[in-house]
């Protein structure tokens, strides 16, 4: 998604009582064209990649419709580059500490 659009996606996701995320700060190139931005000469800069942030949750099964809509809600700019979910199956999860099993987990 857009760095700049990361506060807002976190006070949502936290507002519907979901705090536990890991970002990244990342490089995307996606299925847009490059950007050619003028800075004064007849040389444009080619930006072939583009500033992004990887945001990783782990959610049960039955919130997945849930968070995927309040991401997009807070994160949609209605331009290119907004970004993309994925979602993927995750097989268990261990808490280290107590290794607890399972939904409790996360």
């Amino acid at each position: 998604m857009r760095p700049e659009k990361l506060n807002e996606v976190r006070k949502s996701l936290a507002a519907i009582g979901h705090r536990s995320m890991i970002n990244y700060d990342i490089w995307y190139r996606g299925t847009e064209n490059e950007i050619n931005h003028y800075t004064g000469s007849d040389m444009p800069h080619v930006y072939d990649f583009m500033p992004k942030v990887k945001v990783e949750l782990v959610v049960r099964d039955d919130e997945v419709g849930t968070i995927a809509d309040t991401i997009c809600d807070a994160a949609c700019t209605d331009h290119t580059g907004d970004g993309k979910i994925f979602v993927m199956p995750v097989e268990t999860a261990v808490r280290i500490q107590t290794r607890e099993r399972g939904d409790t987990v996360v």
